[in-house]
């Protein structure tokens, strides 16, 4: 891993940035078969990859053209900091309206078999849907010379749609702790500063990261304006 710059906490400016869907955005999921269930479980959050993408105003979809795939090569999301001045948090989404739709064999919104024959059907698609209304929060990082626009739009997805409005922009105090802490909200386990990390739970994986949403540190940042407190894993362009 490989990085050109070094900041630290005192040169970055840092964002809790809350967010609310305006449209419609689409996504599939997959349910494999086992022997008694089906299991599929849509998670409540948004990788931080596409997420640093569309902040700088770039399509993310992999189907298209696009910086999302012209940064796959360039390693974890933090390691694009040097280039693009800005680094996110994946996104938790606090409210959620949710809608599905199953595709089958039978052409039908739902699927019938026979129990002994339940690992016999295949793999089957699940389309779903987050509708207007949907809310989410993320921390966004920038140097200390550049501060987070007053009235931001973002558009996860293309074909997806998925345009988010900024609703709530709050500018944190940051300071590191350096003593064990658990951290309760999502992040990406590649972005980590190396030898703080002990443990983890994943609930996603991803070629641009693992993200996790709860871990064990030796050290963090904390960050917290009158509100609120958030502890986040430092990242690797981050010193301590």
């Amino acid at each position: 891993m490989t990085f050109d710059e070094i900041y630290s906490v005192d040169e970055l400016r840092f964002y809790i940035v809350e967010l609310e869907l305006h449209s419609v955005m689409w996504f599939s999921t997959v349910a494999q078969p086992h022997l008694n269930a089906f299991v599929q479980t849509p998670l409540p959050l948004i990788h931080n990859y596409p997420l640093m993408l569309a902040l700088q105003g770039h399509i993310v979809e992999e189907s298209y053209i696009s910086k999302y795939n012209d940064y796959k090569s360039m390693g974890p999301p933090a390691t694009m900091f040097s280039d693009t001045m800005i680094y996110a948090y994946p996104m938790l989404l606090e409210k959620v309206f949710y809608k599905k739709l199953l595709l089958s064999m039978l052409e039908s919104d739902y699927l019938v078999y026979k129990k002994e024959t339940r690992i016999a059907i295949p793999i089957m698609t699940m389309y779903n849907a987050f509708a207007p209304g949907t809310r989410g929060k993320t921390i966004v990082v920038f140097p200390r010379d550049r501060r987070m626009p007053g009235d931001l739009y973002i558009r996860l997805g293309a074909k997806r749609y998925g345009v988010w409005r900024a609703t709530n922009v709050q500018e944190a105090y940051v300071e590191v702790v350096n003593y064990p802490v658990t951290v309760s909200s999502p992040f990406n386990i590649a972005d980590v500063l190396p030898g703080t990390m002990k443990s983890s739970l994943v609930v996603l994986k991803h070629y641009a990261g693992d993200i996790a949403l709860s871990g064990f540190f030796t050290k963090a940042l904390e960050i917290r304006t009158s509100k609120e407190r958030i502890l986040k894993p430092i990242p690797f362009f981050i010193s301590t």
